[in-house]
């Protein structure tokens, strides 16, 4: 079917005869509509040859087209006026994530369960020592994941702008996601904090300097969830100021301390680093006469060859055996495959599971509370 025998259905109501098309050709023929090659700008109709009427149509007609576009169609569509971003936003794409990515240049990230798309900004800056300030109230200009195409809204956009029309567009209402990868020192700290305010989950990257990792890590002080690669303190003291923070959830990813581990006030930890099987035994002990009250979850590895005496870490631990169909419930809720799995108790009667999946050299373990 051609272009012009599509937009002919359309215009004389043949909606039977297009609801039956196949979706692929749906959005084959409909997409022509938002190629860049077919306009030049994006405003409020469609300029094409021929011309669409689309958005002439009823709006049940219109949704049953454009709910098989792409998500970079969808956000393109939802920018050509206040009728279209409804639109979009009526047909309930919730986004699992909207993440903020700042490196040599700042990209919105937007992440569903099978799909996402992508906003960057700043890399058209020609003076790359300049500091660059961000302002939460200039116009600025986005473009494509690949940083060829601009994108455009039917009103100039400053930063916030694009991150609030994502975020309604795809029904996001938390906090975005920030991620400060190596490069984001091109940016001033202090109206990177203006204009994000206030942040849910913040990653700080291994490629930062220490100084820059402290400024990130004050700015943003207050993130729900937070990662860290490296430790950028030197003192104990300080870097213990951020595991006893009330967080849903932290990922440390270098060598934490048995006294680190009791200090954690988070709900989910994660480590990366090695620990023996020695520390991971006195932290189970501690944990069983009332240590860290709030903890849920937590994952980490330990060593297997640090002892000559094989399994160290349960000794002196009074395990609890597990019949086949709790292990196989605590396999399906939390999606694991661990063989091993055990059972402990705590002095006021809360018990967690221990379960430990052998590797080369080292065991990966995952702790549950069950409460």
């Amino acid at each position: 079917m051609s272009a012009e025998v599509y937009r002919i259905l359309w215009e004389t109501k043949q909606y039977d005869i297009v609801h039956s098309l196949p979706p692929s050709l749906h959005r084959r023929l409909f997409s022509l509509t938002l190629c860049p090659l077919a306009t030049t700008r994006i405003d409020n109709s469609f300029r094409m040859e021929p011309i669409f009427p689309l958005l002439r149509l009823p709006e049940n007609v219109i949704l049953e087209v454009i709910k098989n576009l792409c998500a970079s169609r969808w956000l393109e569509f939802s920018l050509i006026s206040t009728k279209t971003k409804n639109l979009v936003a009526s047909l309930g794409i919730k986004a699992d994530d909207v993440r903020i990515n700042i490196s040599h240049d700042v990209g919105i990230t937007m992440f569903c369960r099978y799909f996402n798309t992508r906003l960057t900004f700043y890399n058209d800056s020609v003076d790359q020592a300049a500091l660059i300030h961000l302002d939460s109230n200039q116009p600025i200009s986005a473009y494509s994941f690949s940083g060829r195409r601009t994108v455009q809204s039917s009103i100039p956009f400053s930063f916030n702008n694009w991150l609030d029309h994502i975020k309604t567009v795809f029904c996001y209402n938390k906090p975005p996601n920030v991620v400060f990868w190596t490069g984001n020192e091109r940016f001033e700290m202090d109206s990177l904090k203006n204009t994000i305010k206030s942040v849910n989950q913040l990653h700080v990257s291994g490629g930062n300097t220490e100084f820059r990792s402290r400024e990130i890590l004050e700015h943003f002080k207050n993130a729900n969830e937070l990662s860290l690669t490296t430790n950028p303190f030197e003192e104990a003291c300080e870097v213990q100021k951020y595991f006893i923070r009330n967080c849903n959830s932290l990922i440390f990813r270098d060598f934490v301390s048995l006294d680190d581990m009791l200090l954690v006030n988070s709900k989910k930890v994660e480590f990366s680093r090695f620990m023996s099987q020695k520390q991971f035994n006195q932290y189970l002990k501690h944990w069983i006469r009332g240590s860290n009250p709030r903890l849920q979850c937590m994952t980490l590895p330990i060593n297997k060859i640090d002892s000559v005496n094989g399994e160290v870490y349960l000794k002196g631990i009074n395990c609890i055996e597990m019949s086949e169909k709790s292990k196989k419930e605590i396999r399906q809720k939390h999606g694991i495959s661990d063989i091993k799995m055990v059972k402990i108790r705590r002095k006021e009667g809360t018990t967690a599971v221990i379960a430990t999946k052998n590797c080369a050299n080292f065991f990966y373990v995952r702790f549950y509370v069950l409460y």
